[in-house]
Parts: C-alpha cells; structure tokens; sequence
C-alpha cells in the first residue's frame, strides 16, 4: 500500500521518547507498507460515524489511519488516555 504521513503524526513521533514503543510502531508502519488492505493487520477498529478512518492498537498507542482507495494517511499516534472526543477531530 502507499504510505502518506501526515505532519502531525511526524510532530507527534518526535516527541515519543520509548523505544519499544518506538519500534513497535515502525514495524506496524512496516506491516501497513506491505499489506494488500487493512484487513490483513490485527487490532484495526474502525472509528465512530467515520467509515475511511481507523485506529490500529499497538501497546498503549493507537495509530490513527485514513484509508482511501488503496492508500493509507497516517494522521497520529495517540497514547492509550482518550475518551470520546479524541476522534471526533478526524472527519
């Protein structure tokens, strides 16, 4: 698939300073780069009232995706505190 990062998920993988998590991360980045689609990765929910975009769980992060024709927008990485406004920002 092809891989988009968006400005803010490169901001917010700056700031991570765990390494695991670091690596758990790119390697799920990895996995998304040679998968034919999204079902083919585990733990991928997809987000309320929003059929395009979908949160991949990896430890205590998520990766916010958006998935379009064939291509994959990475928006973010979120730490595991959320509630319910933490996607209310992706339409």
């Amino acid at each position: 698939m092809i891989i988009k990062y968006s400005d803010e998920f490169n901001k917010s993988i700056k700031k991570l300073t765990d390494k695991i998590a670091i690596k758990r991360l790119l390697e799920l980045v990895g996995k998304l780069e040679n998968a034919k689609s999204l079902d083919e990765i585990s733990n991928v929910e997809p987000v309320t009232n929003n059929p395009s975009i979908f949160r991949i769980r990896t430890g205590d992060f998520r990766l916010i995706v958006k998935y379009v024709s064939g291509s994959i927008e990475i928006l973010l990485v979120e730490y595991l505190r959320r509630n319910e406004k933490t996607y209310k920002k992706y339409k």
